[in-house]
């Protein structure tokens, strides 16, 4: 009885945890898109870092990895070597979308469903 007990602890801390992450992701999304439309593009910057942080845990347990890290690498080196805002706009978008897509494959977007699924309204 105690086992179960324990078992069950751990696996209501690993759903908080996965909750308060998603909380922290939509709080970032809604700073990004403050600070796109007030033009601010460092602290957009700064925001597509810390959800990159957020992501990373989620990130390495990915087959793919490697492949998701070199590819963010050279987004953020994109980004650094922008001559104008322009550019700069542009390489931000790409960077905003690709977290959008890393988030998804993390698990930590929106659920879809098959309308053949049970659930399905």
């Amino acid at each position: 009885m105690e086992q179960n007990l324990f078992d069950e602890t751990k696996k209501i801390s690993k759903y908080n945890d996965a909750g308060f992450s998603i909380a922290r992701l939509h709080e970032s999304w809604l700073i990004c898109k403050k600070n796109i439309r007030k033009g601010n593009f460092l602290k957009w910057k700064i925001e597509l870092d810390n959800i990159w942080l957020e992501l990373i845990p989620d990130i390495i347990k990915q087959p793919n990895k490697n492949l998701l890290i070199q590819k963010n690498i050279i987004l953020m080196k994109n980004i650094a070597e922008s001559k104008n805002n322009n550019q700069l706009f542009f390489n931000l978008m790409q960077r905003h979308s690709f977290l959008r897509e890393v988030q998804d494959v993390a698990g930590k977007a929106g659920v879809y469903i098959d309308e053949n699924e049970e659930g399905f309204e």
